[in-house]
């Protein structure tokens, strides 16, 4: 049976673009219904950190009944499809008629139909997967006389994780060996070859092997092997990609590899006028490439689809979103890569004090902002966290 909602608008992810939009939409006489299967949510940059003990979770997180305007209902549910022609959305047990819909769930591990025991496998995309990083690891540390971090994925959050990791390690006055691993036969290929050899050098100081062109073969829970080679006993990360996290969109939509939904200049799906896309749920062209998943364009293009929301209801015509690329850090704990707005380039622990500041700038409370504050100036606060 479907449920016919009491207003027009529902919006699916409570993330940096579900936001957005209903701060966008808040003077609007509507009702809009929140779908996110979370109490709250979480600042997704900080999540390596969190798992490493670096932060204190009360700076990542904030209950949704505390953030939300008064016109925005939170229903917590997991959307598992969405059917764009007979305009329903499946939310656990309940479907959902919608006028209009913004699709903005953000993304889940992708495990690409991996063999492998997924419940001994440590993805990062969640604050309860952060969690149970930080748990099962100091478990894993106190009882491994050699503990050894297995990463797959180079990518900036599975370079983030292990170095997390190994200082937390190294705090807890163990040793432990740190093994990254990737298909692809470039490190960051994304970077310049001076910012990328930055990162390996770094990498290699503290004693990582990073093994390029160069899979997880097998994995039994315990041991692994990478490329011919057997690790005993290993903690197993895994930070090879990612997808969007609606498994199933039924509709003459087109998808770019990770299922990123392309959309038109406004947002909207092509064919769709009334559906939008945000956030990492949105593929936005630019020179024939979609722009990497991004906290900002996220928050600008979250909001962008609520305007044009609103836009539609009032019967004016919709404007595009113009992302602008405000730049980014990537922590490594010790160090840092970024690239910030204007082409300047900033690594080191300079970096790392920015990438706190950001966390707070784009936090849910002044309180965490300061708490974010206090990191940005002092990181070494959060070693005993």
């Amino acid at each position: 049976m479907v449920e016919n909602m009491s207003g027009k608008i529902v919006i699916i992810g409570g993330g940096f673009a579900g936001q957005q939009a209903c701060n966008a939409l808040r003077r609007s006489q509507e009702h809009i219904l929140l779908i996110d299967p979370n109490p709250g949510p979480t600042m997704l940059p900080a999540l390596p950190d969190l798992a490493g003990g670096w932060v204190p979770e009360r700076l990542v997180r904030r209950p949704f009944r505390e953030i939300l305007p008064a016109n925005v209902e939170h229903l917590q549910a997991t959307v598992s499809s969405i059917d764009l022609d007979s305009g329903t959305v499946q939310a656990d047990d309940r479907t959902l008629a919608y006028d209009y819909l913004l699709i903005a769930p953000g993304s889940v591990p992708n495990f690409y139909d991996s063999p492998f025991p997924h419940e001994q496998m440590h993805a990062l995309g969640t604050l309860a997967d952060a969690r149970r990083i930080r748990r099962e690891f100091e478990e894993y540390l106190g009882r491994t006389e050699s503990p050894h971090l297995l990463v797959a994925g180079t990518g900036y959050t599975g370079l983030e994780l292990a170095m997390s990791l190994f200082f937390r390690a190294k705090a807890a006055g163990k040793s432990c060996g740190v093994t990254i691993v990737d298909p692809k036969p470039v490190l960051l290929p994304s970077l310049p070859d001076r910012q990328r050899r930055y990162v390996l050098d770094f990498l290699v100081a503290q004693g990582a092997e990073v093994r390029l062109g160069v899979a997880v073969e097998s994995f039994d829970g315990r041991n692994a092997v990478a490329g011919g080679k057997t690790y005993p006993n290993v903690f197993f990360c895994w930070a090879a990609g990612s997808k969007l996290a609606v498994p199933e969109i039924k509709g003459r939509i087109a998808q770019v590899r990770d299922g990123r939904l392309k959309v038109a200049p406004d947002l909207s799906l092509p064919n769709y006028p009334h559906v939008f896309a945000a956030g990492d749920a949105a593929a936005i062209e630019r020179n024939g490439q979609p722009l990497r998943k991004a906290v900002n364009f996220a928050y600008y293009g979250g909001r962008r689809a609520g305007q044009n929301i609103a836009r539609r209801l009032r019967g004016r015509p919709t404007r595009p979103f113009r992302p602008v690329d405000l730049g980014w850090v990537v922590p490594f704990r010790e160090t840092s890569i970024g690239r910030l707005f204007g082409g300047l380039w900033v690594r080191g622990r300079l970096g790392v004090r920015l990438h706190h500041l950001m966390c707070g700038v784009r936090n849910y409370s002044f309180k965490n902002f300061a708490g974010c504050l206090q990191l940005a100036l002092n990181p070494n606060l959060g070693a005993n966290t």
